[in-house]
């Protein structure tokens, strides 16, 4: 049985203030339900609009929230594609227009014939080695100009403020990344490889 997943606008979101009329970007709220192999997994994210309908942006913020409710990588390509799109498709809708908090379902299944063969043990993050996190905290940096936003918490990093920069320039809280790290030795936008742990 193949993997599949669903995306809709509920039709009476019990979100309160949801209109705006200031010019502020509007965001998605997202309730995920993740069926894997018969486990359910329920998980609320936000993320600003654009970064779920920009090509550069959906595949990386998309798959880190995939990720988080524990979907294998090797069925997410499709997943994101159809959350992406279906994204867009609500974005747009005129009936969103002004709302500033826009409510997403997205409901997806991974039955046990969608997961690899081999054993779980096998499929696992590296951690980065405890003296690369340390070096690269020594590398921040103050956010000027416009906000940025940690793609790992989905929160901003307000103008003025202190983030901790990967040697790929990517810009994260510091408890976020080092987290991340801990886990993975991966950037969770680019993939840039840190020093593994047990390398």
């Amino acid at each position: 049985m193949p993997s599949d997943c669903e995306v809709w606008q509920p039709e009476n979101p019990e979100i309160d203030q949801l209109y705006d009329t200031s010019s502020a970007e509007p965001e998605f709220l997202i309730e995920l339900y993740a069926s894997i192999d018969e486990s359910l997994h329920y998980e609320k994210f936000n993320a600003r609009c654009h970064l779920l309908t920009d090509s550069r942006t959906s595949w990386s913020v998309i798959s880190i929230m995939l990720s988080q409710v524990g979907v294998p990588y090797h069925v997410q390509p499709i997943m994101i594609q159809k959350i992406s799109t279906d994204a867009h498709q609500i974005a747009n809708d005129p009936g969103n227009m002004y709302l500033k908090t826009i409510p997403m379902v997205v409901s997806l299944r991974v039955p046990q014939d969608g997961l690899p063969e081999f054993p779980v043990h096998e499929i696992r993050f590296v951690p980065t080695s405890k003296s690369a996190i340390e070096e690269m905290l020594d590398s921040r940096v103050k956010i000027e100009g416009c906000e940025e936003q940690c793609m790992v918490c989905l929160d901003e990093i307000l103008i003025g403020g202190e983030a901790t920069c990967m040697p790929c320039s990517h810009v994260f809280h510091e408890s976020c990344i080092v987290n991340w790290l801990q886990k993975s030795n991966l950037c969770p936008l680019c993939r840039f490889e840190m020093p593994a742990e047990y390398a």
